[in-house]
């Protein structure tokens, strides 16, 4: 178990060699492990290098193929079309990104949908690349319901859709891009897989119990429980606007399909107006009077770039469950930690 901070490069190869000896292709393997040792780096552990027990079990199961190569084609101008190729959605999603930072570079505006792939890890890193670009990024999935459906709607009991994020991105001042990164419910499904691991309690609102009472026991959750939609009906209400694209819009999936449109962010004024503006914005939000218990103002996207920062200089803490995890997942595919 470790004691000490680790090394990101480390983390990094560990996790890469693992999945790479679980059957992901060598460019498949190497953009997944940055990715989750990227969300790991800014505080997002539950889609960081926990994950890597379950991408190994959905390669054992047939759930995805570790080595697919997304398919990107044009149906019409500014619109494209991803197809995962039954791969892990993470690679999918850098594809897709990509993609649409060229087309809407040069058409101002363009938009892509995501189908056919697994889990797409942390959105957020998508949207900040984009942003990172000089574009507005909105991304959101559904359409896994009938696999992964764990979140009820407002005012029920059962569940009819999944955690089914949303991500909103665009430049803030220079190198520090304002995302937002969002599930539709309290906590996202793998924040209660690391309290369960770590022997954590969930926050107030987060489960119901397969009884339908409110509990902040992770394992309420696995026991037949549900995730409660993040402020009631908004929550509920982003959520099924989310299932209705990924389904009815997208047609079946995976786990997830997505929806992610890029607008230029000088599409109306000119980059160096827009910058300014930001710029404006940002200092005026971060220079608001605090409220009490709060020691500052911090824009949406500030906190992970602080922690990753911290982790690149100081390296990363791994809590003992999660590493536990980590240790068993890689010893399952025959690498040592």
């Amino acid at each position: 178990m470790p004691t000490d901070p680790m090394s990101p490069n480390y983390l990094t190869m560990l996790i890469r060699d693992s999945l790479a000896a679980g059957g992901f292709s060598v460019t498949n393997a190497d953009i997944v492990s940055r990715h989750l040792v990227d969300a790991e780096m800014k505080g997002v552990s539950s889609h960081g290098v926990n994950r890597l027990g379950l991408y190994l079990n959905e390669v054992a199961n047939d759930v995805i193929d570790p080595k697919a190569k997304p398919i990107v084609t044009s149906p019409r101008d500014g619109l494209l079309h991803v197809d995962g190729s039954k791969g892990i959605g993470i690679v999918a999603m850098v594809t897709a990104t990509d993609a649409l930072i060229e087309t809407a570079g040069a058409c101002g505006i363009a938009a892509a949908g995501i189908v056919n792939c697994g889990h797409s890890g942390r959105m957020g890193a998508y949207a900040e690349q984009a942003a990172e670009a000089g574009f507005l990024a909105l991304s959101f999935g559904g359409g896994g319901r009938r696999k992964w459906g764990n979140v009820v709607p407002f005012g029920g009991v059962e569940p009819v859709m999944s955690t089914n994020p949303y991500t909103l991105g665009l430049p803030g001042k220079s190198k520090d891009s304002v995302v937002c990164d969002f599930a539709i419910s309290t906590v996202a499904t793998g924040k209660v897989a690391v309290a369960r691991a770590n022997g954590e309690l969930l926050p107030p609102g987060a489960v119901i119990d397969k009884n339908g009472d409110e509990s902040q026991d992770p394992e309420a959750y696995y026991d037949g429980g549900a995730l409660l939609p993040a402020a009631g009906p908004k929550g509920s209400g982003l959520g099924i606007i989310a299932e209705l694209m990924g389904d009815a819009m997208l047609g079946d999936c995976v786990e997830y399909n997505w929806l992610m449109i890029l607008i230029r962010a000088d599409a109306f004024l000119s980059r160096s107006t827009y910058n300014k503006r930001a710029a404006e914005f940002v200092d005026h939000v971060r220079g608001t009077k605090t409220a009490a218990g709060f020691e500052k103002v911090i824009m949406p996207g500030e906190r992970e770039t602080t922690l990753a920062k911290s982790a690149a200089a100081n390296g990363i803490v791994i809590g003992d469950g999660v590493w536990d995890g980590i240790v068993g997942a890689a010893k399952s595919v025959g690498v040592e930690a």
